[in-house]
Order: C-alpha cells, then structure tokens, then sequence
C-alpha cells in the first residue's frame, strides 16, 4: 500500500515562529514513517518557503535554515499541479503531488486564514479549519460578534481603529462606561499575546491601544475576567461532534501584563459540577459550529461566580505533546501519536 504524502508546513513569517517549530518537531518525530512520506517545508521568518530534508533536530533550534540541502519549494496555487513545485539553485524545478498539507504554523500569517486559502487554491486537502474559520478565529472582534450572534457570552468589549486615535479623548469616557478597569488591550488580529497589556488607568490606556494599534489596525479592549480558567477541545465535523475531557488551568504565580503569560501553568482535570460540565460542553460544540471550524479547535472558558464566558477560540493551538490541546485529549484516551492519525483520516 503507497503511502500518504504529507507536506508538513512550520515556522512562517510571524513572531510566532519560534512556537510552530517546536510544534511541528513534536508532530514529524511521531507521525509514522512507515504509514507517511513526509516533505518537511520551513518558512524563515523573511518569508523564504524552503524544503528541508534534513535531521528534524535541527528544526526547534532554527538552524535548519542553514542546511546546505535546502531548496526553494512552494504550493502551486493550480489544483492540476496537485503539489508543490522544488526550485533548484540552477533554476531547474521539479514537481511532486501532495496527499495532503499539514500547516503547524502559529500566529499572523499562520492561522489567520491566509495559508488556509492557498491550501484550498491548490485544491490539496488540509488539515485544520478553512480560511473564513481561521480568519474568524484568529480576529478577535470578529470571533466575538460570531459567538454574539450565536448567544455565546463572551467577554464585555470595545473596539478601536488606527485611524480614531487622534480622538482618544472622546472614546475613553465610553470604555470606561462599558468596562471598568483593569482592561485587556490588545491587536485584535495576531497573536494572542503579542501587543498586548493590561491597563489600570486612563494613561495606561492610551499607551496600551497605541502600542497594539502599531501591530493591527483593529484594536480590541476586554474586560478582565476573574475566575476559573477551563479548556475544552472540540473534534470532527458538523454532523459527528466529539469533545474532551474539560482541563483547568492552574497557575502558581500571578499573571503578568497579558492573560497568555505566566510564569508556570499546568492543565489538570477538573470537577464541576454536571451542570456546568454540561454548559461547557454545549458551548464549545455551539462555538465550533458558529465559527465555522473543522478537524479540531480548542476553546478557552472563564468561569466566574455568575457566567461562563468564553475567551478564546483557536483553530490552530499548540501541538508540542505537551501542549493543551493534545493534553486534553491524551486525558480524554487519544494518545498523541493516534491524534495526528485520526486528525489526517478525518481530512482524508
């Protein structure tokens, strides 16, 4: 029987860059050799895509790009192509078809839908969501009015354009009319932690959302939530939905700036009550339908004395083994190894 041929897509031109390698080392030293050819493809942080054929332990310290080996390799946006073209250094090229595209690239450029929609040109299946999923995760005031619409409650927010920052003066008074401080200031579309801070008064306010406007031209202000931090991973498809264990978040120091850094966190399974694992369950299926995602996501809950809010829904989490997500679901029976093997069936 032929084996599936994998392209496995990492690093990328994003400050994210360093996360996806460690990603995808983690998933090409468990993916099996004996059912898949692998065509390991590095995106420097310029933005050079080069096929890499060398030892994959050079990948999370970033020295691969300075493998004599590597070529210039792309996906060929013409579905006849079926591939990805190789450029040699004499300007020769080659093609090779794909099965299939594994995209382990985190961040702005990444997972924000702009990889997605070349992987649907090529006409090669892909895992993960789609590009309007990806793109709806990854922008978080958009993911927020789709969460609203479905009845989802998410945090309480305020939005800010680039261009209105001359008028800080008149938009202040109505933050703080909907959220009271500390607020949660950040680019509304990159990643999670980049560009973002907490502000505790007005001046930091305005330092907050001119910094995160520097890095998108949204700018999105949420109101700090206090309470337990759950997680629930969502798999399949529309019609055959299955969820994870629910995981909480414990933290042994406070957070600092950001609600993404932490000095230490571990997930550990968590009692609820029934009612409230229920609702967590629901909600991350509504959530997943409601964004439009495929294969798998994971979403991230505050629970509060009064709500369950929902915070964060991603289409494209971290996938070392230690990561959350694969965590959830080696608690929920799925080893790492059989993960990427039912996520590349599903797709396929």
């Amino acid at each position: 029987m032929a084996k599936i041929r994998i392209a496995v897509l990492f690093g990328g031109a994003s400050q994210d860059h360093a996360a996806s390698l460690q990603s995808a080392y983690s998933v090409l030293c468990v993916l099996s050799k004996e059912k898949y050819e692998i065509i390991p493809i590095g995106i420097t942080r310029a933005g050079r895509w080069l096929f890499f054929p060398g030892d994959y332990n050079e990948i999370p310290s970033g020295a691969w790009e300075q493998n004599a080996d590597c070529c210039s390799a792309i996906i060929s946006p013409d579905p006849h192509h079926g591939g990805i073209i190789k450029i040699l250094d004499d300007g020769n090229f080659t093609q090779q078809r794909i099965d299939l595209i594994f995209p382990v690239l985190h961040g702005k450029y990444g997972e924000c839908g702009r990889i997605q929609a070349l992987c649907r040109l090529s006409g090669i299946p892909f895992v993960g969501s789609g590009f309007e999923a990806a793109n709806a995760c990854s922008d978080r005031m958009l993911c927020f009015l789709l969460l609203e619409r479905a009845g989802i409650k998410v945090p309480k927010y305020y939005y800010i354009e680039r261009a209105w920052l001359d008028d800080m003066d008149v938009y202040i008074p109505l933050i703080e009319a909907e959220i009271d401080y500390p607020m949660y200031v950040k680019a509304s579309s990159c990643s999670h932690s980049i560009g973002a801070n907490i502000a505790n008064s007005r001046e930091e306010l305005r330092s907050a959302v001119k910094l995160a406007a520097s890095h998108h031209h949204k700018v999105l202000i949420e109101q700090c939530l206090t309470g337990r931090e759950l997680e629930c991973a969502v798999t399949g498809g529309v019609y055959a939905l299955k969820t994870s264990v629910i995981g909480e978040i414990k933290s042994s120091a406070k957070k600092e700036k950001s609600e993404f850094i932490e000095k230490t966190a571990a997930l550990v399974p968590t009692k609820l009550k029934k009612s409230v694992q229920n609702e967590v369950v629901e909600t991350a299926k509504a959530a997943f339908v409601a964004l439009g995602c495929k294969n798998f996501a994971r979403f991230s809950f505050t629970l509060t004395e009064n709500d369950l809010i929902l915070r964060k829904a991603g289409n494209m989490p971290g996938f070392t083994e230690v990561s959350v997500f694969p965590e959830l679901m080696r608690e929920s029976g799925v080893s790492y190894a059989e993960l990427l093997d039912d996520i590349i069936e599903s797709v396929l």
